[in-house]
């Protein structure tokens, strides 16, 4: 009998992580079919099909929508499973329950029974860490779980699911040598998690993409639901949605204005499935506020620092930078910002340069990996901004200098470990 490659933990996340990631090499890491992954599920029993799930897709939104979700169900007592990416620091943050990541042990579990089919079938990262959620949750009899979607929706990895509702948060310009070069396209791809006579919960779209989708829905025979529906709205310092007959006010301390269009969709999915997972108004509101108790570790507008006035934001896209620029002017001018940038080079437009050139002071820093965009083009759409190496961001937001400016590091997800790293504090505590 052939010995298990995966006898010790160390092995098995060698595996796992020595698999080209997209944020890495780009669409190369990446399989556009259903195949393998259906394979892959059939080998697994299926565990997909034993646990109620919420789908997830969008272009903005989809992670901060996920985590609402999420918070809300564990303040209402029930054993929720979340499925995300990209991880920031650890590939165990794809897969928590009840805000807790994946413990060494099941995760071993997993590849001792699994790992050797995983290796033999060239699943992507994606499509394994996908199957590993579905183990997981299932193993871990979750009561419900949030999953959300990687690139797309139609061929999405996860899209092997039939959720007891979809949500789509928003469609806008992204990944388009993938998923298309309009709106429609795009739209179209979103759509592909529309399933026969499961609801659907919308954000805000362009009347483009929502056209595209309330077809598919119809063809379906899936409702469709729209936030926007609740007049949401962030108002002095509040989330406010108002449902018929009724107003909710949420309080939105470390949350952005758009995440009240986001709540409107947790709200919405709530009430849907609210025969099956009843969830009171206030456990609602409670769920919403605690949030960042649940998933202190994100990086949607995440307040990076303990004590400076230093915030991290994953903001990749056009609409996502605009969202967050309208953020920052609120809180200060421009000229009070320190801007700390780094790109994927794939992300890095001439759109999205003239937004942060707005700002003066600016500093660019090049990540590692072949699809990290280089300093060098990155000087070439920021003319005036500094290069900064690793060892001179260390020396600058280690130190005890400048403790009281304003700074906001973005560009991409994937940025985030380096700045965690230069603080020398770590990413957050493994709950």
């Amino acid at each position: 009998m052939k010995k298990n490659q995966f006898d010790t933990i160390e092995k098995a996340e060698s595996f796992l992580l020595s698999i080209p990631k997209f944020g890495n090499v780009g669409r190369s890491a990446a399989n556009f079919s259903l195949d393998k992954m259906i394979s892959f599920c059939e080998l697994m029993g299926n565990p997909q099909q034993n646990v109620p799930m919420i789908h997830v897709a969008g272009t903005n939104g989809k992670g901060t929508t996920c985590q609402m979700l999420a918070s809300v169900y564990q303040e209402a007592g029930y054993r929720t499973g979340l499925y995300t990416s990209p991880h920031l620091v650890d590939v165990r943050e794809r897969f928590m329950i009840n805000g807790t990541w994946m413990d060494d042990e099941n995760l071993l579990e997993f590849f001792q029974q699994f790992g050797e089919d995983a290796a033999e079938q060239k699943l992507t990262f994606f499509e394994l860490t996908t199957a590993i959620a579905f183990w997981y949750f299932n193993k871990m009899n979750v009561d419900l779980a949030v999953i959300e979607t990687g690139l797309g929706g139609r061929l999405d990895a996860t899209n092997v699911i039939n959720p007891i509702v979809s949500v789509i948060t928003s469609v806008g310009f992204d990944h388009t040598d993938i998923l298309g070069n309009t709106l429609g396209e795009i739209a179209t791809e979103k759509a592909g998690i529309i399933k026969q006579d499961v609801p659907v919960v919308l954000g805000r779209l362009e009347p483009e993409a929502e056209s595209v989708i309330k077809s598919v829905a119809l063809n379906m025979d899936s409702g469709v639901h729209h936030s926007q529906d609740l007049n949401p709205e962030f108002k002095n310092g509040n989330i406010i949605l108002q449902p018929v007959d009724n107003l909710i006010r949420i309080g939105g301390e470390g949350r952005k204005k758009i995440d009240a269009l986001n709540a409107a969709m947790a709200w919405i999915v709530k009430e849907l499935v609210q025969p099956k997972f009843p969830v009171e108004k206030e456990v609602f509101v409670d769920g919403i506020e605690h949030l960042d108790l649940c998933f202190g570790g994100h990086a949607h507008f995440s307040k990076i620092h303990p004590k400076n006035s230093w915030y991290f934001d994953g903001a990749h896209n056009v609409e996502s930078i605009r969202e967050l620029y309208k953020e920052l002017r609120e809180i200060a001018p421009v000229e009070e910002w320190t801007v700390v940038l780094s790109f994927m080079d794939d992300k890095l437009n001439q759109e999205i340069a003239d937004i942060w050139n707005q700002f003066p002071n600016i500093k660019v820093f090049e990540q590692e990996g072949e699809r990290a965009a280089s300093a060098i083009k990155m000087k070439r759409y920021f003319p005036t901004a500094d290069i900064i190496n690793d060892q001179q961001a260390v020396q600058l937001f280690a130190s005890e200098e400048n403790k009281t400016e304003l700074v906001i590091f973005s560009g991409s997800f994937y940025f985030y470990k380096s700045v965690r790293h230069w603080m020398g504090t770590d990413a957050y505590t493994k709950k």
